[in-house]
């Protein structure tokens, strides 16, 4: 029985993996209760320690995708947030050295020939 748990692990570990790589996070809540039913069969069931190294390797390089898509999406909401306050105006110093918004007075294109 451990050896089919084991066995649907990996599967659900590598479908993990694919969504990770291409960017495709829907599927990731249903994994993860897959995930978590497996792994609490397995403990129960208790199989050798050898048995699991592979899965274990392969949830860490999850768990190191997966905080690499985090720390991008969290950068591309920077960048947004920058793209959007640099609409808003320009930040500039004031004479005190203060940081200042100078507004943008003309949003039209001017096309000169």
């Amino acid at each position: 029985m451990p050896d089919r748990l084991i066995t649907q692990l990996d599967q659900v570990l590598d479908l993990e993996k694919q969504a990770l790589i291409s960017a495709n996070f829907d599927p990731l809540g249903d994994l993860l209760q897959q995930k978590e039913m497996l792994l609490a069969q397995l403990a129960a069931a208790k199989p050798a320690a050898d048995a699991l190294r592979p899965a274990r390797r392969k949830m860490d390089e999850n768990q190191a995708l997966l905080a690499a898509a985090i720390k991008g999406v969290a950068a591309a909401g920077e960048r947004l947030e920058a793209l959007n306050s640099v609409q808003k105006g320009l930040r500039v110093y004031d004479p005190n050295g203060r940081v200042d918004l100078a507004p943008q007075h003309n949003k039209s294109l001017e096309k000169k020939a």
